[in-house]
């Protein structure tokens, strides 16, 4: 959609369209019986905006013809629910709606609960990438794991962060040789579902990302190993912002903006939270060359399924 001859909103289900038509194939193909590779999402909260994201799975699941499941349990058997998940042959995969606990501390290990259950989800199961497995993988740059056979699987990565890497490839900010290199991206929240993983994964493709959360804000870039890293940095967000190629926002607060004269023109601007974290018509007005992303979530649904086949594929498909 182009709203003037300078400015674009960018329509993710044009994105999103060729991975669903590449799995809506596969699974044709591969099980015309029905019996494909099964999802299971849990619900362990009262969350309005979890219970839609179910329902909007399941749709998108059947619509490609994957299988899925939402199942209910209380928090305080959340982690029983997943461990008895990890031994079902049936599922190919499995997610976790959160927030679950929020910000109450661990009571087993870790900084937090819900952190602590993303580390009870098998890694041959999680969908979403967020066990301590493929974590640490992200953070060493480290794509490819080897199944229990020896062969090669491409590692999971976190859903929304991928989508968010999916439609800047979409928009040609990435180099088909060079990556990101050269580019200056601002990423706005520092959550460990989207924030820090998308900083990491933008840095590993040679960006230098600048992450910003309420009281602090850090450098990722590449070291000499290949791989992201966080560093110190002086500048202010001011400055960073009027720098940056492109800004991802995912404030999860509807009063939040990012503040339009501190923006550049030509900037690539996504919003991944569930507000608008921007002014649009004000943005629109006053710059020029803004393309603008305002939802992701097409993307994340269909990086949620391209995740499923390729658990199904390097640990569950039966040879």
């Amino acid at each position: 959609m182009t709203t003037a001859a300078e400015n674009r909103i960018v329509d993710v289900a044009v994105v999103a369209k060729p991975f669903l038509d590449d799995i809506k194939a596969f699974v044709d193909k591969e099980f015309p019986d029905g019996n494909s590779p099964k999802l299971v999402g849990i619900l362990a909260n009262e969350d309005p905006f979890a219970k839609m994201y179910a329902k909007w799975t399941r749709k998108a699941c059947e619509r490609v013809g994957l299988r899925y499941e939402t199942i209910e349990c209380k928090r305080t058997e959340l982690e029983d629910k997943v461990y008895e998940l990890n031994e079902d042959a049936e599922i190919s995969g499995m997610m976790v709606y959160y927030p679950v606990f929020g910000t109450l501390p661990s009571f087993m290990a870790g900084v937090s609960m819900d952190s602590y259950i993303s580390n009870c989800v098998d890694f041959k199961k999680d969908v979403e990438g967020m066990c301590f497995t493929y974590i640490q993988a992200l953070y060493r740059n480290q794509r490819v794991m080897k199944n229990d056979k020896g062969r090669n699987v491409k590692s999971i990565l976190p859903c929304t962060p991928l989508a968010c890497v999916k439609i800047l490839e979409h928009l040609q900010v990435f180099d088909s040789k060079e990556g990101l290199a050269g580019k200056t991206i601002t990423v706005i929240n520092r959550s460990q579902i989207v924030g820090h993983p998308l900083a990491a994964m933008l840095a590993n493709d040679g960006a230098e990302v600048y992450s910003k959360d309420i009281d602090s804000m850090f450098l990722f870039k590449k070291d000499s190993k290949g791989r992201g890293r966080l560093y110190e940095t002086e500048k202010n967000f001011k400055d960073v912002l009027k720098e940056s190629d492109v800004v991802i926002s995912g404030v999860p607060s509807k009063g939040y903006k990012v503040p339009v004269e501190d923006l550049s023109n030509n900037t690539v601007f996504l919003n991944v939270s569930s507000h608008e974290n921007v002014d649009k018509e004000e943005l629109f007005q006053k710059k020029k060359g803004i393309t603008y992303v305002p939802k992701v979530g097409k993307v994340t649904v269909a990086m949620l399924q391209r995740n499923l086949i390729r658990l199904y594929n390097g640990y569950h498909k039966k040879e």
